[in-house]
C-alpha cells in the first residue's frame, strides 16, 4: 500500500473544516495542516484537534498537495502559490468567480507541470457514474432531454448554512453551477444557454430562485431550477445525503431521457419498454430499480486526489473541463440578467472586462485641453 499523500487545507471556514474532517478519515492522505490567516478560524480547527498554519511558509515540510477551501474570489492567488510550490491541487466547488481568474488558474498549473484537480464533486458519486455509462453506452437510445432541480429552504440563520457565497459569487456559481456541471458530464457539450432570476420580494438582496434551459450539441435540451426559499425534498444533497447539514430525503432530483428509456438519481431508477417492438405513449413503461450504493462522494473525491497526486490516474474534472462548466455557469448568470441567449465560450472575456478596460484606457488617455 502507498503511503499517504502530506496534504495541506487552506481556509478554516465551513468548507475547510469538512475537507478537513474528511481527510483525517481517508487513509490515502496525511493532514499536515489547515492553514487559515485568522486567529478565530485557526481557534476553531485546533479545536478539532487539526494541527494548524497561519500562512503556507508555516506550513510543515514534506507537503505534497493542497485543498483549497478559501472564498471563491481568494482562490486564485491561492492557487497560483500552490502551483508554484509543485503542490498537487484540489479546488473545493468550482474552479472561479470568473474566466478571467480561471484562465489564470490553468496558466498557473501549466507552467508549473502540476496536477489540477476541481471540485465538481457530484461527478464521483457511484450513482452519477452509473448513469453516465448508460447514456454513453446507449441504454437509453439517443438522449433527447433532462431537468435538474435544487429546491430546498435554507434557515434563517444563515451560520448554520453557507449557500450564499459572500465574495460575490450569485446564484448559478453556488448551485446551477453544480447542476450544469453535473448535466455536460451526463449530456455533453452545452450550445446555448437562456435563464431567468428572480428574488422572493422586491426587497430582497439576493437572487434566490433562477432557471435554465440548456441546448446541447447534440440536441438534447435540458432544464436546471433552484430556488433556496422554497421547501421541497428535491435536490442533490437531500437525495444523497452529501451535506450534513441538509437533511436527507432520499428523494430524486435529476431525470435523463432517452429515446428508448428514461433514468431518475440518485435512485437509479430506470424506466424502459418491457414488450415486443418500440415503447410508446400506449404501452405502460416497466420500471426498474438498479443498484445504487450509498457514499460519500467527497470522500471519494479525496481517494481520487490521492491517486492524481501520486500520478497515478488523471483528474476526473480537469481544469479546462471545469473552465467549461464555469462558462456555461457564467453564461446562465449573465443571460439571467441580460435576457439574451448565450453560448458559453470559455475563451471569451468576461462580461465587465470589456467595460472595465474602456474605463482605464479613458483613464490613461491624456487630456484633450491640454
Amino acid at each position: 500500500m502507498s503511503a499517504p499523500v502530506p496534504v495541506v487545507v487552506l481556509g478554516a471556514g465551513r468548507d475547510g473544516l469538512r475537507q478537513a474532517r474528511l481527510i483525517a478519515d481517508c487513509a490515502a492522505l496525511e493532514l499536515k495542516a489547515v492553514v487559515d490567516p485568522a486567529d478565530s478560524a485557526r481557534e476553531r480547527a485546533e479545536e478539532m484537534g487539526f494541527p494548524t498554519a497561519g500562512d503556507v511558509e508555516d506550513a510543515p515540510a514534506g507537503v505534497v498537495a493542497a485543498v483549497i477551501a478559501q472564498p471563491a474570489t481568494s482562490r486564485a492567488p491561492a492557487a497560483e502559490e500552490a502551483a508554484a510550490r509543485g503542490w498537487a491541487t484540489l479546488t473545493d466547488r468550482t474552479l472561479a468567480v470568473s474566466l478571467r481568474d480561471g484562465r489564470r488558474i490553468l496558466d498557473a498549473f501549466d507552467r508549473a507541470g502540476a496536477p489540477l484537480l476541481v471540485g465538481h464533486h457530484r461527478r464521483h458519486h457511484p450513482a452519477v457514474a452509473a448513469a453516465r455509462e448508460a447514456a454513453q453506452g446507449g441504454l437509453l437510445g439517443r438522449l433527447v432531454a433532462a431537468d435538474a432541480v435544487w429546491l430546498l429552504r435554507r434557515p434563517d440563520d444563515e451560520r448554520s448554512f453557507a449557500w450564499k457565497v459572500r465574495s460575490g459569487a450569485g446564484a448559478a456559481l453556488t448551485q446551477l453551477a453544480n447542476d450544469v456541471d453535473l448535466l455536460r458530464w451526463l449530456m455533453g457539450e452545452i450550445a446555448s444557454v437562456s435563464a431567468i432570476a428572480s428574488r422572493a420580494t422586491p426587497q430582497s438582496s439576493e437572487t434566490d430562485s433562477a432557471g435554465a434551459l440548456l441546448h446541447f450539441s447534440s440536441g438534447a435540451l435540458a432544464t436546471a431550477l433552484m430556488s433556496s426559499v422554497g421547501l421541497s425534498p428535491w435536490g442533490w444533497e437531500a437525495g444523497t445525503g452529501d451535506d450534513d447539514e441538509i437533511a436527507r430525503s432520499g428523494e430524486d432530483c435529476l431525470r435523463l431521457v432517452g429515446s428508448e428509456g428514461s433514468m431518475s438519481l440518485p435512485s437509479l431508477t430506470y424506466w424502459r419498454h418491457g414488450g415486443a417492438g418500440k415503447g410508446d405513449w400506449t404501452r405502460p413503461p416497466m420500471r426498474l430499480s438498479l443498484p445504487s450504493p450509498m457514499l460519500d462522494a467527497r470522500a471519494a473525491q479525496l481517494d481520487h486526489f490521492a491517486q492524481v497526486a501520486r500520478g497515478e490516474v488523471e483528474p476526473l474534472v480537469s481544469g479546462p473541463d471545469a473552465l467549461r462548466t464555469l462558462a456555461a455557469a457564467l453564461a446562465v448568470e449573465e443571460s439571467a440578467r441580460t435576457g439574451k441567449v448565450l453560448a458559453p465560450d470559455p475563451d471569451r472575456p468576461d462580461a465587465w472586462e470589456p467595460t472595465a478596460a474602456s474605463i482605464f484606457r479613458n483613464l490613461s488617455a491624456p487630456d484633450p485641453e491640454t
